[in-house]
């Protein structure tokens, strides 16, 4: 017989482990400093509803388990092989593995499994029990392992359609496990799925939905997506009702950090001083929040403030965690920053070099220990240590790219964007001056993420695999649906841009790291070895200069690389100065002339002529401002160049690719371009890349998709006549036939001509559609083609035609064309350079679109054209063009010969309007 006591603890088991199973929740734990949510937070802080199994105290655990072993063998006896009896094993094994008895805890955990797959079970018991084993790996940090439990207990749960949350726990545990194993992309998946999920069930109140959204916001910020990030994270705070004062603070350091990274120091510091009333005095969380407000301060050039708020969370670190922590580490590499922008250097210095010297012993902080070497580099060239600023330098910059190429490895596109817009590779090399390393930081960075789309575009055509080919055409199309969804009600947005970026992370996977075995070397001396020995390049870069008192300024520089000899450094004016002439010469030149391609046909004449007084004043004024620019940007260059140089190869930055270069005047009232043969890349890793091998000589030119341009049909068919009187195989498609099926259909033509409206939208349209069309970059830019005129139509009716073959061809529709065996792409069309600049990243807009689409040379328009002019530039050019065989040569005479021609036959302004305005890249 058994014993009263044994029967006691029997009932009592059957009365705690019959309840509904839940899945385990981590206990919340103290944060250590961290930028965002540290990573020991992630996941596993929600249950399954339901009477839950006792929650233990740390201290009472040991004694929990002498109580509990008993009392599940008793159940044993009594049940056999129960599910309840697997219950109570998975509820021991998690006592165990609380006290750090991980070798038990993993026993007992296979045993219930044996138990539940012996008795066939699956739902609910499987998933807690497989959900609790993987909470338990995660914690001892075996991610791998982790990831198998949480994919089991999802797969367990599915089984059971109505336990959709119980579902959702896992799947955000599973997306936790990911994201520690650096498989961001599935991460973002699994935390997507687990929303979906809780969004059926309108759960998004509850702190399931919040924490997981949470977590997702985290995740973005990890690969320097923060717009992503505040999106979720202000969302979260505008709805109220956080689940938690220390979710709450999690949600608002976080969002703090995103707004910082995203400059706005204002509303930073508001939320982040909101986030320090949740903390309690003393606490680990209000060391964290304290060294981020000192971040802030320092980003915004408030050292006084930065500076006392670090005292403080360095005295908190040492308390909680000890002088020589991580979190001690990383407090004080914050206030040697703060040194350095004071201009206190031995303080400087102690405090740098002591932070790193203990971060490198622990768990290396990469994002950290590169700042590290960066004021390390600022603090060894202001005492004069040039070899050791360059060393240091080095490593900052050997980090950097490291994190950069984790982006491009698996990053979506509008990732990879996100994640380079908040990088500055070029700031602390660019103050330090060393021209070799700079050279080499551009040639490595510069225009990073198009490149490595371009590569996987390369990699996926030729591939063996169908699908990867097909998925180049998926991710096309999905792309068109999410202008779609943008353009209509956007009631599946987030469904299809979470699909595209699964097809473009998938494609960056399936081809292993393209960026790295495909883009051309970016070793210096091969970029150098490129070029002839009458050539140099001229890497532009847009920096934040050091100033007195610490403050960082945007300005403009030029690295210039020679055939042979060391590169050249020159720093020049302040950003915001040289983009204000830039853009005030870009209106003058827009409001020059009319008609103009993409605006309504007002005669063919130009209209009224202007008065005489106020045709000389802005004679004047249209030279003052290429002079102005001339002695900016162009004169410091030229004493900088060698004696030899003739030819000139322009990689601009920011706002300098608006800049008609060809068109600038010296001192001598001559244009550069009689001095100077100019011509555009991407990057100076183009001058290595090989060129199409295509022998195919065609020529497919459209026009006049509208049916309104007079000049535009004799433009494509006199360029046509030329080509064919050299044996080309030319197509001409005019009106109607010029449509974008038509172009989508002929692949890879060797001279693609499209001869059309280019349209702009301003963002401040009344219309519905291209109103919320403009609020993106690479919508906002568009060629018409054949039907656009009822797709216009339709569009003022409130009606939306497929985007697929509307006539109306976007940047980003025009990104999924096929011209990779292109030699030549002519936009003979208003403003199609125009977009937005990216620093480092070129111009959104059409010419991106060209670009990705695989073109070797793009000719394009800086300002709207004179349809007329036009049409006279285009047949001048090909003419030259099949003459030289050569594309920049052809350009290059063309250009010249019109600007002068154009100068004299009528004034300086109209010659610029006219010739100016068109450029070549490659």
């Amino acid at each position: 017989m058994r014993s009263s006591s044994q029967v006691f603890r029997i009932v009592l088991g059957l009365v705690l482990l019959c309840s509904p199973a839940r899945l385990a929740a981590r206990e919340e734990e103290p944060y250590p400093i961290r930028g965002n949510v540290p990573r020991e937070e992630i996941g596993g802080l929600v249950s399954i509803p339901g009477s839950p199994l006792p929650a233990v105290p740390k201290e009472s655990v040991e004694d929990a388990i002498r109580i509990y072993e008993p009392l599940v063998g008793g159940l044993r006896l009594v049940l056999g092989d129960d599910p309840v009896v697997a219950r109570g094993l998975g509820y021991l094994a998690g006592l165990y593995a609380a006290v750090g008895n991980a070798a038990k805890a993993e026993s007992l955990y296979g045993e219930a499994l044996k138990l539940l797959e012996k008795k066939g079970s699956s739902g609910r018991d499987l998933g807690w029990v497989h959900n609790n084993q993987g909470l338990t790996r995660l914690d001892r940090k075996k991610y791998a392992e982790a990831m198998k439990s949480f994919h089991a207990a999802a797969g367990a749960l599915a089984s059971e359609p109505q336990l959709l949350e119980p579902r959702a726990i896992t799947l955000q545990n599973l997306a936790s496990a990911y994201h520690l194993l650096g498989e961001v992309e599935r991460s973002e998946s699994a935390y997507l799925e687990a929303l979906t999920l809780l969004r059926r069930l309108k759960n998004e109140q509850t702190r399931e939905y919040q924490k997981t959204s949470q977590n997702l916001a985290e995740l973005y910020s990890t690969i320097g997506d923060f717009a992503a990030a505040r999106k979720i994270l202000e969302d979260l705070v505008a709805r109220g009702g956080i689940r938690g004062s220390v979710l709450r603070f999690v949600i608002l350091n976080n969002l703090g950090v995103a707004l910082r990274k995203l400059k706005d120091y204002e509303a930073a510091e508001k939320r982040l001083r909101e986030a320090l009333a949740l903390t309690a005095e003393g606490s680990r969380e209000r060391a964290l929040v304290l060294t981020n407000l000192a971040v802030t301060h320092f980003a915004a050039g408030d050292f006084e403030k930065g500076e006392r708020e670090g005292e403080e969370a360095l005295r908190l670190a040492k308390s909680l965690h000890g002088p020589e922590s991580s979190s001690a580490s990383i407090v004080e590499a914050t206030l040697g920053s703060l040194a350095l922008g004071r201009g206190d250097l031995p303080k400087a210095e102690s405090l740098l070099t002591r932070s790193k010297a203990r971060l490198l012993k622990g768990s290396q902080e990469e994002d950290v220990l590169a700042e590290l070497n960066q004021s390390l580099a600022i603090v060894a060239q202001r005492r004069g240590e040039h070899e050791r600023a360059l060393d240091l330098s080095r490593q900052a910059l050997d980090l950097e790219i490291r994190k950069l190429d984790r982006i491009l490895a698996f990053g979506s596109e509008a990732q990879r964007l996100a994640y380079q817009s908040n990088a500055f590779p070029y700031d602390q090399l660019a103050n330090l001056g060393d021209a070799t390393l700079l050279a080499e930081a551009v040639l490595r960075t510069k225009g990073a993420v198009l490149e490595s789309l371009l590569a996987e575009r390369v990699l996926a055509r030729r591939s063996t695999n169908p699908a990867d080919r097909e998925r180049i055409d998926r991710i096309h199309i999905l792309k068109v649906a999410v202008m779609e969804q943008i353009a209509q009600d956007g009631r599946r947005l987030e469904e299809v841009e979470r699909a595209l970026k699964q097809e473009e992370t998938a494609l960056a996977k399936s081809l292993g790291r393209p960026h790295g075995t495909e883009r051309p070397s970016a070793d210096l001396a091969r970029v150098q070895a490129s070029l002839a020995p009458d050539q140099v390049l001229v890497e532009w870069i847009r920096f934040q200069r050091y100033e007195d008192g610490g403050a960082l300024v945007p300005h403009y520089g030029a690295v210039l690389l020679p055939a042979r000899g060391n590169p050249a450094w020159i720093v020049l004016g302040r950003a915001d100065h040289l983009e204000t002439s830039i853009e005030s010469l870009v209106r003058r030149m827009e409001a020059a002339g009319q008609p103009k391609r993409g605006t309504e046909l007002l005669s063919q004449e130009g209209g009224a002529p202007l008065p005489q007084e106020k045709e000389q004043r802005e004679e004047k004024e249209v030279a003052a401002a290429l002079r102005e620019l001339h002695g900016l940007l162009w004169k410091p260059l030229e004493k900088a160049f060698p004696a030899c140089a003739r030819k000139v190869l322009l990689s601009p930055d920011g706002a300098l690719h608006f800049v008609p270069w060809a068109a600038l005047l010296d001192e001598n009232e001559r244009f550069v371009v009689e001095r100077w043969k100019i011509s555009h890349v991407g990057s100076g890793r183009d001058l290595v890349r090989p060129a199409s091998g295509s022998p195919d000589k065609t020529l497919l030119a459209l026009a006049d998709g509208k049916g309104d341009l007079l000049f535009s049909p004799i433009e494509a068919e006199g360029i046509a006549r030329i080509a064919s009187e050299k044996g080309w195989k030319t197509t001409v498609l005019l009106d109607s036939q010029a449509s974008e099926a038509e172009l989508f259909r002929r692949k890879s033509p060797r001279i693609l001509h499209l001869a059309t409206h280019g349209i702009l939208l301003d963002g401040e349209l009344a219309n519905r559609v291209e109103s919320r069309l403009s609020r993106r970059p690479m919508y906002r830019g568009y060629l018409v083609l054949g039907g656009a005129e009822e797709s216009l139509a339709d569009w003022n009716r409130g009606s939306i035609p497929p985007f697929s073959n509307d006539g109306i061809l976007t940047a980003e529709e025009a990104g999924g064309l096929d011209l990779s065996q292109t030699w030549l792409t002519v936009l003979s069309a208003c403003r199609t350079g125009a977009g937005d600049a990216r620093s480092g990243e070129g111009v959104l807009g059409l010419r991106r679109g060209f670009a990705l689409a695989g073109t070797e040379h793009l000719l394009f328009t800086l300002w709207s054209v004179n349809d007329a002019a036009t049409a006279d530039f285009m047949e001048l050019f090909y003419a030259k063009l099949f003459q030289t065989a050569d594309p920049v040569s052809a350009f290059h005479e063309t250009q010249v010969a019109e600007l002068l021609r154009l100068k004299r036959a009528s004034n300086l302004k109209d010659a610029v309007f006219r010739a100016g305005g068109f450029a070549l890249t490659r």
